[in-house]
């Protein structure tokens, strides 16, 4: 049987707490909260006083799917804090991470409470609300409702309280120092993180302060806003299904790339390399090549591949020079605007949903068919450039610099290498002849 969620009253949470501190004969530091240290009381609160935190940047994706599935409200865990219904279904989501591990590397956090007890506090409000360690709550919570008898000390739960004032711009602040840092725990997954980023820099964060927060680089944090961004555009526009990111999970990659290929692209150009992009997405699983060698297709390649897939479709490029109005010379005025051809036809094909397998099949089939093209030129050009490179290794020797009893082992290469270049021109002269014979 499930652990089931039973809720205290804020009120009486917070008497509790006030009074389990205030007996409290032990403080441990705590260097997260305002920066500096902070001597914390530890007390044993008993293990359904505390409440999940619905904030939780962690369990943001799982809280999405589940209100997307159960057709529940978009503020059902934001406001739901003190809802038992919706704290239920956090311990659930925070018991699922608590049983996952990574391979080889990192351990579940159930099986190290089962093995070691629980050696760290973990960190609450006065309020009760668990800003860190709701995974390591779940979990005992779990052990205890399978066995209080061999779980017996989790009836109670070691929390470190943090002061009465802390407001919660800083709670979050605290959160993402403690989970942000490099350690030996499962990240957050990239969604989440790009999530957090975003709604920090949202909160009035400087970049400077942010960058310091969170340990990431400005290009970091930018690239992880724009490629969020890019991932709400394709759920919302493309796959009508806002803010379902477990449909996405498996594809940072892919969304940051899309990220850096579109931000230079403007117009027209920008929305079909998105299509391109959005397409890929939806095939990623079945392409017989990695995502990554696709990277291109969406990017510098876009426009050819448009224009071939185009081609496929017997879609007519618009000029951007004429309208579908009439022309009137008396009215016609030049706005200095773009000309030559338009993706306009090609981008209401893309978006008609009724054709969009036909086109995905012919869109791969256009890629793949660069790939090789790009692969059979680089293939060609590879005599080129090794002789190149050789050259150019030949041409930073020094013999003054030569030991005197290396001489002979020179004298031998360079006779390999004249051998070598003998038979290479011997073979270019014969590929001229046959050229020129055909040419003929």
């Amino acid at each position: 049987m499930a652990y089931s969620v039973k809720i205290e009253p804020a009120h009486v949470r917070e008497v509790v707490i006030a009074e389990l501190a205030a007996n409290s004969n032990k403080t441990e530091p705590f260097y997260e909260y305002q920066s500096r240290a902070h001597d914390l009381p530890i007390v044993h609160a008993p293990i359904g006083i505390p409440i999940y935190r619905m904030a939780n940047f962690r369990t943001r994706t799982a809280q999405q799917a589940y209100i997307r599935r159960e057709g529940k409200p978009a503020d059902y865990f934001s406001i739901g804090e003190e809802n038992e219904a919706a704290q239920q279904r956090q311990h659930e989501f925070l018991l699922k991470f608590a049983n996952e591990g990574r391979k080889g590397s990192i351990t579940p956090i159930i099986d190290v409470l089962k093995g070691e007890r629980q050696r760290q506090p973990i960190l609450i409000t006065r309020r009760g609300v668990v800003v860190n360690g709701n995974r390591r709550l779940a979990a005992m919570r779990s052990l205890y409702d399978e066995d209080s008898n061999l779980y017996r000390e989790f009836s109670t739960v070691k929390c470190q309280v943090l002061p009465a004032t802390a407001t919660e711009k800083e709670i979050v602040e605290v959160e993402v120092r403690l989970q942000m840092k490099q350690r030996t725990e499962l990240d957050y997954d990239w969604i989440n993180e790009c999530i957090a980023v975003r709604e920090l820099r949202d909160s009035g964060l400087t970049m400077k302060e942010l960058m310091a927060l969170m340990n990431k680089k400005k290009i970091e944090i930018e690239d992880s806003i724009n490629a969020l961004t890019e991932a709400d555009l394709y759920l919302a526009e493309w796959q009508s299904r806002p803010n379902d990111y477990e449909a996405i999970d498996d594809a940072k990659q892919l969304f940051f790339d899309i990220a850096e290929n579109v931000k230079s692209k403007t117009g027209e150009g920008q929305e079909v390399s998105r299509r391109i992009a959005w397409l890929l997405a939806d095939r990623r699983r079945t392409l017989k090549r990695r995502v990554y060698d696709f990277k291109p297709m969406f990017g510098k390649k876009s426009d050819e591949v448009a224009a071939k897939l185009a081609e496929r479709f017997s879609v007519e490029l618009d000029d951007s020079g004429s309208d579908d109005m009439e022309e009137d010379d008396d009215f016609s005025i030049d706005l200095g605007g773009e000309t030559g051809p338009t993706f306009r036809p090609l981008i209401s094909l893309l978006d008609d949903p009724t054709r969009r397998d036909e086109v995905a099949v012919e869109l791969i089939d256009v890629c793949e068919d660069i790939i090789e093209i790009e692969r059979d030129r680089r293939d060609g050009q590879m005599p080129l450039n090794l002789i190149q490179q050789a050259n150019g290794k030949l041409a930073e020797v020094d013999m003054t610099r030569a030991d005197a009893g290396s001489l002979n082992a020179i004298g031998k290469q360079l006779d390999a290498v004249q051998a070598h270049v003998e038979g290479l021109r011997g073979f270019l002269e014969r590929q001229r002849s046959e050229t020129q014979a055909i040419t003929e």
